[in-house]
C-alpha cells in the first residue's frame, strides 16, 4: 500500500494514526453491518458469518483480511492548505522525471473535481499535493501512464478539510483570482486583495537558509521573509534559475549534470521549506524559472524541456499560494516569444487551482511590452518600468489602463532602491524615485506594485561579494539593503490604501485642472476616484524644477460638504486641510504643503453623502 500522510508543512492539524485494536474493531463492526444484510440466498453463511463477527468483537480477535476490508489513506487538513499523498512505484525507471506521469482526481462533498498533477520525488517516491477549496470529506483516486505500476496508479484514499481556522487571509479567502471586472485581484471568494510585492529573485537558489552574517538572524532567508512580512508585503517574487546555469542551494544543484539533464529532487526539496516559509507568514510566492533569455529562437528546440519542467514546478507548488511569474524578461529582443507563451500555458493548464499566470516583460522602451491580453490563461500584465526612469502617468500606466480587454496590471519593476544603474552613468536610484513609481502606478489604475531594494532583490551576503549581479548592481549587503527607507514607505502606501475602498478607485484624468505654472510631463499630479466621486485621490509629484506649488481646481463634483486631508507618504502621518462645500461642482484644490516633497491629497465627502 502507498503512504498516505499528511502535510509535514501542517503538523499541527495531521491527524494520528488509530490503534490497531481500534482500526480491527471498526473493520469487524463493518463486517458485521454487512453480514446482517446478506441476501438470503445464503442465510446459514450469513448467520455464521455475522455470529463469528459479534464474537470477535465482543473478544477482541481480529477478523481476517480481505481485499475489500483493506484501509485506505484518510488523511486531514484545512482549507486552501496542502495535504500530501506519497506513492511508492513499484518500478524502477532509468529517468524518472521524464518516464512516467501520475495525477490523482479528487471528487469533493457536492460533487466537485479536480485533477492535480504528481510529482517524481527521488527513488521510488511520488507525491501529490492538494489544497481543498472547500471543507468536507474528498475522495481520491490516482492515475499513472504506466497502468501496470500498482504502486501509482488507482491507489485511492480520503481527505477530511476542515474548515481554516487561522488568522491568515490567504487561507481564509482562497488563492488568488482577477476580479469580475479585471481591474484588480481578490481572493477566491472574492475580498480585493491589495498587492503589494518585494522582488527576491536569488531567495530560492541564492540565499542561505541555515545561516546569517547577521546577529539579528539565524537565517538570511527567514530573515529577509520575516522583515518583508513585519512591513506588510503580501508577495514575494523569487525564481529557480532551474531553466539556466546550474542554481543551487543545500539541496544542491537543480541539475545533476547538464541543465534539463537528470534532476535532482534535493534542489526542489530545499525549494519546498522555503515555498513552504512564506505561505506560514500568509505571503503569495510569485514564481518563475528564471531569466527569459534562455529560450531564444536559436535555443527553442529545448521548448518541450520547459514545457516539463513547467508542469513539474506545477505540481510541486499549485497547491500553495502562488502566481506564475513564468520568466523573467520573456519578451527581450530575440527571446523566442511563442515558446515562452507555450511555457506559461503549461503552467496554467497544469494547474488545478488556475492560479494567475503571466509572462514578466522587458521595459516597453527598450523594444519588451508584449501583452497576451487575449488568451484566458494569462491572468495579469507583469509591467516593467525600468530603473533611474521618471515616467508620465499619463504615458504610461493610463495608457495600460486603457488597453482592452481589461487585464489587471501589476507595476512588476521599478526602480528598485539604491541599486547602481551601471548602464547609465552608474546612476543610484534614489528613495523618491521608489516611492514615486508606486504612487503614480497606484493612481494610475494598477492592480499591484512590486518593490526592489539593493541587496535584497538579488541577495548580497556583504560588501564584498564576488557574484555578478552584487558587482554590477551596487554592493550593498543584504542586512542592509533590508532595510532601505523605502520599504517602509511603501507600508504606508498600503495602509492609506487599505483604510479605503480602494478597489473602487479608478484614474480621474479630467477630475482636474491644474493653473499654467504646475508641472507637467513625469511631474504631472494625477487623480483617481470612485465612481460616486465621494472619494477622490490625489497624487503630487515633487517638483524637479524647484517652482511653486501647484496650484489647480478640483471639478465635477456633487454638491455637498468634503473634508480634505493630507497624507505624507515619507512618514505615514496625515495633517488636516480643511474642508469644502461644493455648489457649483468645482473647489480649489490647495497647495501642497512644501513643493520640494511629494504628497498626496484625500478629499471625501462628509459621511452623510458617502
Amino acid at each position: 500500500m502507498p503512504v498516505g500522510t499528511t502535510s509535514s508543512y501542517f503538523p499541527s492539524i495531521g491527524a494520528k494514526a488509530r490503534p490497531a485494536a481500534a482500526r480491527n474493531d471498526a473493520r469487524n463492526v463493518e463486517e458485521v453491518s454487512k453480514m446482517l444484510h446478506h441476501p438470503l440466498r445464503r442465510p446459514l453463511t450469513a448467520i455464521a458469518a455475522a455470529m463469528a463477527c459479534i464474537a470477535a468483537v465482543l473478544t477482541g480477535a481480529t477478523m481476517p483480511e480481505t481485499a475489500e476490508a483493506t484501509p485506505k489513506p484518510v488523511l486531514r487538513t484545512r482549507t486552501w492548505t496542502p495535504a500530501e499523498i506519497t506513492l511508492n512505484s513499484t518500478v524502477s525507471y532509468p529517468d524518472s522525471y521524464r518516464d512516467v506521469d501520475v495525477s490523482a482526481t479528487f471528487t469533493g462533498p457536492n460533487g466537485q473535481t479536480l485533477t492535480a498533477p504528481g510529482f517524481w520525488d527521488g527513488g521510488t517516491t511520488w507525491r501529490i499535493r492538494f489544497s481543498p477549496p472547500v471543507s468536507g470529506r474528498w475522495q481520491y483516486s490516482t492515475r499513472s501512464s504506466d497502468s501496470a505500476n500498482t504502486g501509482l496508479n488507482r491507489q485511492q484514499g480520503t481527505i477530511l478539510a476542515a474548515d481554516y481556522a487561522g488568522g491568515l487571509d490567504i487561507y481564509r479567502h482562497g488563492f488568488l483570482r482577477s476580479s469580475a471586472n479585471n481591474r484588480y485581484v481578490t481572493y477566491a471568494d472574492g475580498k480585493p486583495f491589495f498587492w503589494l510585492g518585494d522582488n527576491e529573485q536569488s531567495a530560492l537558489a541564492g540565499t542561505k537558509l541555515n545561516e546569517s552574517n547577521d546577529p539579528r538572524f539565524a537565517s538570511q532567508f527567514k530573515g529577509i521573509v520575516d522583515t518583508r512580512a513585519t512591513q506588510g508585503f503580501n508577495v514575494i517574487w523569487t525564481e529557480t534559475f532551474a531553466n539556466n546555469g546550474r542554481p543551487s542551494n543545500e539541496g544542491g544543484p537543480a541539475w545533476l549534470d547538464s541543465t534539463f539533464g537528470t534532476l535532482n529532487p534535493g534542489f526542489w526539496q530545499s525549494v519546498d521549506q522555503r515555498i513552504d516559509y512564506i505561505a506560514a507568514k500568509g505571503i503569495v510566492t510569485a514564481l518563475a524559472m528564471g531569466v527569459g533569455s534562455s529560450l531564444t529562437d536559436s535555443t527553442k528546440g529545448q521548448t518541450p524541456e520547459y514545457v516539463r519542467l513547467a508542469r513539474y514546478m506545477a505540481a510541486r507548488y499549485a497547491a500553495y499560494p502562488v502566481v506564475w511569474l513564468t520568466a523573467q524578461e520573456f519578451d527581450q529582443p530575440a527571446n523566442c516569444i511563442s515558446c515562452w507563451q507555450q511555457v506559461a500555458k503549461a503552467f496554467h493548464d497544469a494547474d488545478p487551482y488556475r492560479n494567475l499566470t503571466s509572462l514578466h516583460q522587458f521595459p516597453i522602451f527598450a523594444g519588451g511590452g508584449v501583452e497576451f491580453r487575449n488568451e484566458t490563461w494569462y491572468g495579469f500584465v507583469a509591467l516593467q518600468e525600468g530603473h533611474n526612469r521618471v515616467d508620465s502617468v499619463t504615458d504610461y500606466w493610463l495608457k495600460e489602463y486603457a488597453l482592452s480587454p481589461a487585464r489587471p496590471v501589476v507595476e512588476a519593476e521599478a526602480n528598485y532602491e539604491g541599486i547602481d544603474v551601471f548602464w547609465d552613468n552608474h546612476a543610484i536610484v534614489q528613495t523618491w524615485q521608489t516611492r514615486e513609481s508606486a504612487w503614480k502606478a497606484r493612481v494610475g489604475g494598477v492592480a499591484g506594485s512590486q518593490y526592489g531594494a539593493a541587496g535584497v532583490w538579488w541577495t548580497c551576503w556583504d560588501a564584498q561579494s564576488t557574484d555578478t549581479n552584487c558587482q554590477l548592481f551596487g554592493s550593498t549587503p543584504w542586512y542592509e539593503g533590508l532595510f532601505l527607507p523605502g520599504a517602509e514607505q511603501m507600508g504606508h502606501l498600503k495602509s492609506f490604501f487599505t483604510s479605503l475602498r480602494w478597489w473602487e478607485l479608478a484614474p480621474a484624468p479630467d477630475a482636474i485642472t491644474w493653473a499654467g505654472d504646475a508641472p507637467t510631463g513625469s511631474q504631472q499630479a494625477f487623480a483617481s476616484s470612485n465612481p460616486r466621486r465621494s472619494t477622490t485621490v490625489v497624487y503630487y509629484p515633487h517638483r524637479l524644477d524647484g517652482g511653486q506649488a501647484y496650484g489647480g481646481t478640483l471639478i465635477g463634483l456633487p454638491n455637498g460638504a468634503y473634508q480634505l486631508s493630507w497624507f505624507d507618504p515619507r512618514t505615514g502621518r496625515y495633517r488636516a486641510a480643511g474642508s469644502v462645500t461644493v455648489t457649483r461642482g468645482n473647489t480649489a484644490l490647495p497647495p501642497q504643503p512644501s513643493a520640494g516633497d511629494d504628497w498626496v491629497l484625500l478629499i471625501r465627502a462628509s459621511a452623510r453623502q458617502l
